[in-house]
């Protein structure tokens, strides 16, 4: 079997090698021609919502004010600390925001690892890698390490548009967040890296899927069985947090376990996973508007056993950067934008649009505003003077016809991703945390079967089951990663 190509933006997607390429992160890749088309001459926004952005000529000073009055609310809020104990971690990200990693300890040396919840494996340079990638980041050297063990005859190969990551499946002891499995943990050790990861201070992928496959066992299942946390579940704040040092530099929270209270306000808000065979996070979107306009699209979709013009699948992935629909709905939503431009699969839009994206899950609805959606603005020579690079982008995938939503869309929420009852949690995110250390150091917190590391861990579970791995057979999903590429990612264990 091979699992389902899943569509990545920016280390996933060959590079558009047309004059119009539309990436949307680094700014040598704006638009440097005139072949670029209004996403208007092929498809229009309905009449009803050109009467009703008719209405709303005030618009943009209404947001403004709407802008300056939560900003003055924020600061009259109490401060809640944060201690970083074990079972947190944060995360790191490239210059450019594109990817967010977390450092983990694998056998005696620490790796950071794109955290990674489109992917099902977790992989790592090994230090036969020779390829532009693997120089000068940390690589994976099992004789330096006691407890490293190879697995006979296993081997695994990630195939690309762009390249291949491939090598030999390793057993170590893995440490993540200052918590150990009892138990070694098999993972890849690559001895070749497609060059795109070169441009990212990484070491490999940090796969998080929604659930264990029949021939590998993810880290967080592999933590619960080893009793150092007491539920299937993880979850990441992304985006900045305050701190007291500037060794607690972040760009969110990574933590395994219970969600964290100090991290977010109210209730979560949850929705059911739709069940896949590749272990996605995959939900539905029950509707999307743009404001309080209903979007209905060109094109109809299944979702379980209904087919909906409205309804939409979407994958939580972190390790995508930007939202990536399939072309025609990219080309829909992008209708609604005045004036948006195209190439066919990346667009860009006007700068002063404040036009919110909202999905409705389960009965809710969450924004993504323009200060997400909205990328770096085009220089004013370019020809695009006044537009910005859109992080909505439009790539057809086998990815379930999915909605991909990255980065753009995490950093609106606190997520929890519970695999024990198969759903996700969205929670409003506390702007106001500020985080400090007095935890102990890695290797005093390491997780034993009967010893509690924090109020929130639960040991003596007796109901832990533990997945056996084959030495043969098919590791669902896939790697991945960020802005404007497309990728077919096959993940096997030979």
């Amino acid at each position: 079997m091979v699992s389902s190509a899943l569509l990545k933006s920016v280390l996933l997607t060959q590079l558009i090698q047309q004059a119009c390429a539309l990436l949307p992160i680094s700014k040598d890749r704006f638009v440097e021609s005139s072949d670029c088309y209004e996403v208007s001459e092929i498809v229009q926004a309905p009449v009803s919502f050109q009467r009703y952005m008719s209405s709303k000529e005030n618009v943009l000073v209404s947001k403004q004010q709407q802008v300056l009055t939560s900003n003055t609310t924020q600061t009259t809020n109490t401060q809640t600390i944060l201690n970083m104990i074990p079972g947190l971690s944060v995360l790191q990200s490239d210059a450019n925001n594109e990817c967010y990693y977390v450092d983990t300890i694998i056998g005696e040396k620490e790796y950071p690892l794109i955290i990674d919840t489109g992917s099902a494996y977790l992989w790592v340079y090994g230090d036969d890698c020779e390829d532009p990638a693997c120089s000068n980041e940390a690589l994976y050297t099992p004789t330096a390490s006691s407890s490293a063990s190879e697995t006979a005859t296993s081997t695994f190969q990630l195939a690309y548009v762009t390249g291949t990551a491939s090598g030999e499946i390793m057993s170590d002891n893995i440490i993540v967040n200052k918590m150990a499995t009892t138990q070694k943990f098999r993972f890849g050790m690559a001895n070749s890296v497609p060059d795109f990861f070169a441009q990212y201070p990484v070491s490999g992928i940090f796969g998080l899927p929604s659930n264990d496959s029949s021939s590998i066992e993810s880290i967080v299942s592999a933590l619960y069985d080893s009793h150092a946390i007491g539920v299937k579940r993880f979850s990441i704040s992304m985006g900045q947090i305050n701190k007291d040092d500037t060794y607690l530099n972040n760009s969110g929270i990574f933590a395994v376990g219970d969600p964290v209270s100090e991290l977010y306000t109210g209730d979560f808000h949850y929705t059911s996973l739709t069940s896949n065979a590749d272990n996605y996070w995959l939900i539905e979107l029950s509707a999307v508007y743009i404001d309080t306009f209903k979007l209905t699209f060109d094109t109809a979709q299944t979702i379980g056993s209904n087919t909906s013009y409205v309804a939409r699948s979407a994958i939580i992935d972190s390790g995508t950067t930007v939202l990536v629909l399939p072309k025609q709905d990219a080309l829909s939503v992008h209708s609604y934008f005045a004036n948006s431009i195209t190439d066919g699969s990346n667009f860009a839009v006007l700068c002063n649009s404040t036009l919110d994206l909202s999905f409705e899950i389960n009965g809710k609805n969450f924004t993504v505003t323009s200060e997400e959606y909205l990328g770096n603005a085009y220089a004013e020579d370019s020809g695009y003077y006044g537009y910005c690079v859109s992080n909505i982008q439009g790539v057809d995938s086998y990815a379930q016809n999915s909605w991909i939503l990255g980065a753009v869309f995490l950093k609106t929420s606190y997520l929890d991703f519970d695999i024990s009852e198969q759903r996700v949690g969205f929670a409003t995110k506390n702007t106001n945390v500020y985080l400090t250390s007095t935890a102990t150091t890695t290797s005093a917190a390491t997780a034993t079967a009967s010893t509690t590391l924090t109020a929130s861990v639960v040991t003596g579970s007796t109901t832990a089951s533990h997945t056996t791995y084959k030495d043969s057979g098919v590791a669902v999903g896939g790697a991945s990663l960020f802005s404007a590429f497309v990728s077919s990612i096959l993940l096997f264990l030979l």
